[in-house]
């Protein structure tokens, strides 16, 4: 008998296949594109390129927004069936634990390369960790230093400041993000 993270699954890969190939989404921190293929979300970042037009057209991505609904109620291993993702064994290795840190809290590099068993790789997490092609869903922004300082972030610190401080508004959760 299928459980109800599978049946979502099936659900949320019909909606991607039947609805989505590639949605521009307005988020409450900037405009991100989805790449969406038959395995699943393929990409997620946000669009540098809207942020240069003088007059963005976005589109919002409804039926993005509602497999992002689904999304939330899925264990990190159901959502990582969900995910099309690329890499070496070293950099999936890095983002599946990524997938696993909870919403609101942070962790340190050190932390994802003693994860991994590679404790003194440090500078590899976090070139890894840069190179996620999954933005939020792969919540990336949730390692700091183990200085507590919040380090880099492809889209830049004050945006990854954004994140962070959106997770941490009482109630919040992933969709007020893009809503």
């Amino acid at each position: 008998m299928a459980s109800i993270n599978d049946n979502l699954f099936t659900i949320m890969n019909t909606l991607a296949l039947s609805k989505i190939r590639d949605s521009r989404i307005l988020t409450k921190c900037g405009p991100m594109t989805a790449q969406i293929c038959e395995q699943g979300i393929k990409q997620l970042y946000f669009d540098t390129q809207l942020w240069r037009d003088s007059k963005p057209k976005a589109v919002y991505g409804a039926a993005f927004l509602e497999l992002l609904a689904n999304y939330k109620s899925l264990t990190p291993a159901a959502r990582w069936k969900y995910l099309a993702l690329e890499g070496t064994p070293f950099q999936l290795s890095v983002w599946k634990v990524l997938n696993q840190i909870p919403f609101g809290t942070t962790v340190s590099y050190q932390y994802i390369a003693k994860k991994i068993g590679k404790p003194k790789a440090n500078r590899a997490v976090g070139t890894a960790v840069g190179t996620n092609p999954i933005s939020i869903l792969i919540p990336c922004h949730r390692v700091i230093q183990g200085s507590g300082a919040l380090g880099n972030y492809r889209w830049g610190v004050d945006r990854k400041r954004a994140l962070l401080d959106a997770e941490q508004k009482e109630g919040s959760d992933l969709l007020q993000l893009f809503t």
